[in-house]
């Protein structure tokens, strides 16, 4: 799992995608189902958009065949990205990432990255007046 965030999303290794993940492979990101070329399009994609890439891993867990891991994400907005242009605004985001593996293989996955978070920090999604992403008061 590590290797295929880490090289494959963070450095836009496609041969890794190829290596670690099944043919068969069922993904539930709505916006990745269609196979591995779909994840491929979308690597690509995210290293035109965000120069800079960076996965920094927080935590991970293990339960027999379910990974869980959960990265900090980071790069600057330096290409076309959901149809806007570039912002040059630099983002980091939290990603939570859910596997299922079988033979050193991923073949299904959950992936959860903080979208609100990400729009809202590129400024495609403007927060209202005195609206603080963190609505909780410091201690």
């Amino acid at each position: 799992m590590r290797q295929v965030v880490e090289k494959g999303f963070g450095n836009a290794n496609l041969h890794v995608i190829d290596q670690l993940i099944t043919d068969n492979w069922i993904e539930h990101q709505d916006n990745l189902k269609g196979g591995k070329e779909v994840l491929k399009k979308a690597i690509l994609g995210l290293e035109r958009a965000f120069s800079d890439r960076k996965y920094s891993l927080i935590n991970y867990s293990v339960n027999g065949d379910i990974v869980w891991v959960h990265y900090e994400y980071s790069g600057t907005h330096t290409g076309p990205f959901m149809g806007y242009e570039p912002t040059g605004k630099e983002i980091v985001i939290d990603v939570m990432d859910i596997a299922r593996i079988e033979n050193d293989r991923l073949v299904e996955h959950w992936g959860i990255p903080d979208r609100f978070a990400l729009v809202t920090q590129l400024g495609f999604f403007p927060l209202p007046a005195g609206f603080h992403s963190n609505p909780l008061p410091n201690p």
